[in-house]
């Protein structure tokens, strides 16, 4: 299986939403799900950005779904 990384996002949700895409994620209901890869997250996940509820909230509806490495 192949990983993609992402650190330190720091409260940016919009940055990892345009990020998550760039991979070649796509959202479905709220929900980034790649078809081959999941991602691991590694770093602050918020700390200082504007949307630390929005990162919070890909996030755990990614782990929720099973896009996530180590769930």
């Amino acid at each position: 299986m192949v990983w993609d990384i992402i650190g330190d996002i720091h409260g940016c949700a919009d940055s990892l939403q345009v990020l998550l895409r760039k991979l070649g994620y796509v959202s479905s209901n709220g929900v980034y799900r790649h078809p081959a890869r999941k991602a691991a997250f590694l770093g602050d996940f918020i700390d200082r950005g504007p949307d630390q509820l929005g990162v919070l909230d890909t996030v755990r509806a990614m782990t929720d779904a099973g896009s996530i490495v180590g769930r």
